[in-house]
């Protein structure tokens, strides 16, 4: 019988990476600085001159979301005292089961993180390593309660 709700189940000990730490290592590493976007734009396509303009959903930098966050953090009142620059920084996070062993069902749940201010085409190369594992979840047993989200 499935019972629905919340359950605690006991996840032992979280290994992980600080994200800030993991953050500004991206940010501030020369082979990745180029290819960030802090500043948002509208990507706008024209079939012709009598077409109307199109805008193009193509990377989360040009997104209405990211335009608007940035819009609001640039009209607000800046930290007392800093004259650095104010810059949205878009966090990705994914996750995907590993087997830990070819000779038995050992696995863990691995947590990565992507900064959405780089091109999803740089992005996805893997020789790019675009991906930075932050945290590792053990698995909850087949025999214990499902989790129903």
């Amino acid at each position: 019988m499935l019972h629905l709700g919340q359950k605690e189940f006991d996840a032992d000990i979280l290994h992980h990476c600080r994200l800030l730490s993991i953050i500004r290592e991206r940010i501030t590493r020369p082979s990745t600085h180029p290819h960030l976007h802090f500043e948002p734009y509208e990507l706008l396509w024209q079939l012709n001159n009598v077409t109307q303009l199109v805008r193009v959903q193509d990377e989360l930098y040009t997104s209405e979301a990211f335009i608007e966050a940035n819009s609001k953090l640039q009209d607000s009142p800046p930290e007392p005292g800093c004259n650095l620059p104010r810059v949205v920084l878009e966090l990705m996070f994914s996750s995907d089961g590993t087997q830990l062993t070819s000779f038995s069902t050992a696995t863990l749940w691995s947590v990565y993180l992507m900064i959405g201010n780089e091109s999803k085409d740089w992005r996805s190369k893997p020789s790019y390593q675009a991906f930075e594992h932050v945290a590792y979840l053990e698995t909850v047993s087949k025999t214990s309660h499902t989790i129903v989200i």
